[in-house]
């Protein structure tokens, strides 16, 4: 009995060792767990300060090219608007000058009249910026 009691005490010894090592790699397991958790909510918040900061010059990105489009538009909104003012002029011109003009005054105005008509019948210019204004290029900044 003496035997089995000393070697249940060496056991006990044994027992109360592991368990020490055990509880120290719990702890350590769990400082590690805290730290590496600290760490990702560091990481995580220098990510969404590098999205924030992207986010910011892209929104401004689109501001800019918003304000140019927006001048761009109003710029070719009034040139339309003068041109069929022009327009619109001269065919009233025209109209009154066949109308209550004599053969005489319509025969002198003709040519310089035609010519005027074919002068305000040209759109290549605004053609050409109808054509651009279909190419915004805004979906490249989110790419």
């Amino acid at each position: 009995m003496t035997g089995d009691v000393n070697n249940i005490a060496v056991g006990v010894e044994k027992y109360r060792k592991v368990l020490q090592y055990v509880e120290k790699e719990n702890n350590n397991f769990i400082h590690r767990v805290s730290k590496t958790g600290i760490e990702i909510g560091e990481k995580a918040e220098q990510f969404k300060k590098m999205i924030d900061v992207y986010r910011e010059k892209l929104m401004n990105e689109l501001s800019l090219i918003k304000q140019k489009r927006m001048k761009e538009i109003e710029s070719l909104r009034d040139e339309i608007e003068r041109q069929l003012l022009s327009m619109e002029s001269c065919k009233k011109y025209v109209d009154e000058v066949r109308q209550k003009g004599t053969a005489c005054d319509i025969a002198r105005a003709a040519s310089g009249l035609h010519d005027r008509a074919d002068e305000l019948l040209m759109f290549d210019v605004i053609e050409r910026t109808l054509a651009d204004l279909g190419h915004a290029d805004i979906i490249k900044l989110c790419h």
